[in-house]
């Protein structure tokens, strides 16, 4: 191959290692609009819920104890007046995967 066949070919291949640069956004500037509260088959964002905490004697057992709530993300033993507010966790990600929502009267 010629040397005049090769220089062309080595500018395109030096330059394909180059990568264009933005300018920095100015600090306190956000890039995008923050995402929307996510709205689950049940229909009330999740912000709008207060899930309480995971202080019962049920949470994190992957099912929702508190009696705030119905749906098949339950648990399927009885419950009790007590674990309402204190299963955050369970319920918050059973709410989200749309496997239970607020029973009427509860928001």
């Amino acid at each position: 191959m010629s040397m005049i066949r090769l220089i062309p070919l080595m500018l395109l291949l030096a330059g394909c290692g180059e990568t264009s640069q933005t300018p920095e956004e100015p600090a306190g500037e956000a890039s995008a609009p923050a995402a929307p509260a996510s709205v689950p088959a049940a229909g009330v964002a999740v912000a709008a819920i207060d899930f309480g905490d995971d202080e019962g004697d049920w949470a994190n057992d992957n099912e929702c104890d508190d009696p705030r709530f119905q749906g098949e993300g339950m648990t399927s033993t009885p419950l009790l007046d007590e674990d309402r507010g204190h299963d955050a966790t369970d319920c918050r990600t059973a709410y989200e995967a749309g496997e239970l929502q607020l029973k009427p009267g509860e928001e």
